[in-house]
C-alpha cells in the first residue's frame, strides 16, 4: 500500500503559503514514476489531505496564516500525482492522519493487517506530517518503508535529523528507510494489498 502525504499546492507550488522548496519537484517526479509502478499491480494507493478552516486551532488560537484551507487551489492534491479513479482519499485536520479520520477504517476495509502488511509513506513535509505518519503506522506494528527520494522537508536539517532519528533501534525494526529506485511492487493474493520488497536499506 502507498500512502501519499500532503502533495499538496500550498506545499508543492513556489506561490504556495507553505511552499517546501525546490526539492520538492524532484519528489513529485519520483513519487509519480511509483505510482506508475504501482498501479498496473492493483496496489491500493491513499492520499492523505491536510485540510484547515478559520477555526481550526494554528489559525484561530495560534495565529498561523492560514493555508491548505478547505475547498481552495492551495489544498487541492497537485495535478502531477493527483488521484485517480479507484484510489482513496484520507482527509486530516492535524498532523496525525490517523486522529479522527477514516484511516483506521480503511485499512480494516482493505485488509490491511498489522505485522504482515507493508505500507510505503511519501510526501511532505518529511520533519512533520510524514514524520506523524510513519510513527502511526510504526506503533500500530505496520512493517513501514520510507523512500527518502520521495519526500521532502522546508530546511534540510529538520528533514535528516527525523531520518537519523528513524534509523535508530527504537523504530528499524518495522521501519525502513529506502529509496524509489530499488524498490520492488508485488501483487499478492488480494489486490487490496501488496508485497513491497526493498533490496536493501539505503539512506
Amino acid at each position: 500500500m502507498v500512502i501519499i502525504i500532503d502533495m499538496q499546492n500550498d506545499f508543492c507550488k513556489p506561490d504556495g503559503t507553505m511552499y517546501v522548496g525546490p526539492r520538492v519537484a524532484e519528489t513529485l517526479t519520483n513519487i509519480r514514476r511509483l505510482l506508475e509502478r504501482a498501479r498496473p499491480l492493483a496496489i491500493p494507493i491513499v492520499y492523505v489531505q491536510s485540510l484547515r478552516n478559520a477555526a481550526s486551532p494554528e489559525i484561530a488560537v495560534y495565529g498561523m496564516n492560514p493555508y491548505v484551507m478547505e475547498g481552495t487551489w492551495g489544498s487541492r492534491i497537485d495535478d502531477e500525482i493527483k488521484p485517480n479513479p479507484g484510489d482513496h482519499l484520507v482527509a486530516k485536520r492535524t498532523h496525525d492522519c490517523f486522529h479522527e479520520t477514516t484511516m483506521d477504517t480503511l485499512l480494516t476495509r482493505l485488509g490491511a493487517e498489522p505485522f504482515t502488511h507493508n505500507i510505503m509513506v511519501c510526501g511532505v513535509n518529511t520533519a512533520t506530517c510524514v514524520y506523524h505518519a510513519v510513527i502511526g503506522f510504526h506503533i500500530r506494528h505496520y512493517n513501514v518503508y520510507l523512500p527518502t527520494d520521495c519526500t521532502a522537508s522546508r530546511g534540510e536539517t529538520p528533514g535528516l535529523m527525523v531520518l537519523a532519528l528513524l534509523d535508530r533501534p527504537a523504530y528499524n525494526f518495522n521501519v525502513t528507510l529506502t529509496a524509489s529506485e530499488i524498490i520492488e511492487f508485488e501483487p499478492t493474493e488480494k489486490l487490496s494489498s501488496a508485497d513491497l520488497t526493498p533490496q536493501h536499506r539505503a539512506t
